[in-house]
């Protein structure tokens, strides 16, 4: 269920961001690579160690920065962080 949760919340910020009128395509990037990072971890039975810290560092971070560029953002990415949390990411 938490899976779920994470890919209904990836899908959401990804079309609440389809909406902002001008976001950065390098941000954009970094976005996309943290998704598919966030994927094959779920789909993933033994992530390797450190990998998860990595990948939580890379998302708050991330977060950070569209929030401070794209407040409407915010909610997504702590959504996010607190799911990933519960899932021991």
């Amino acid at each position: 269920m938490p899976d779920q949760k994470i890919r209904n919340t990836l899908s959401e910020l990804h079309e609440a961001l389809e909406e902002v009128d001008s976001v950065d395509p390098a941000l954009l990037d970094l976005l996309e690579q943290v998704d598919g990072d966030i994927h094959a971890l779920l789909e993933s039975q033994t992530p390797a160690d450190g990998e998860t810290g990595d990948l939580m560092t890379r998302v708050e971070e991330l977060g950070a920065t569209f929030a401070a560029k794209h407040p409407t953002t915010e909610r997504f990415f702590q959504e996010l962080i607190s799911t990933l949390g519960r899932l021991g990411i």
